[in-house]
């Protein structure tokens, strides 16, 4: 596997400001961040029949699902609703 790229070297080579070349390169990993944080928030909703943790919330609180079964994904659905919710923000905060 060869070198990595430097921002200045792709800047030159390609003419393009070295801004440009980074703005474009958070953009474009911001979204890819969010695209896998979507896909595996379906993963665990879809084991569960869920959409958020708040659904999960529910079907525990109704007896449907035992807190146990399923803490470490209701803790995993927790942290990815947040970071979409950030990944989101810096989505809109960088337009």
């Amino acid at each position: 596997m060869g070198e990595a790229l430097s921002l200045e070297e792709v800047a030159e080579r390609l003419g393009v400001p070295k801004e440009v070349v980074l703005r474009e390169g958070i953009r474009l990993f911001l979204e890819n961040e969010l695209r896998n944080v979507r896909i595996e928030i379906d993963r665990i909703g879809s084991k569960y029949g869920v959409h958020s943790s708040e659904e999960l919330w529910r079907k525990i609180e109704a007896g449907e699902l035992t807190e146990s079964e399923c803490l470490n994904d209701l803790m995993r659905l927790e942290y990815l609703e947040a970071r979409l919710e950030e990944i989101l923000r810096l989505l809109r905060d960088s337009k």
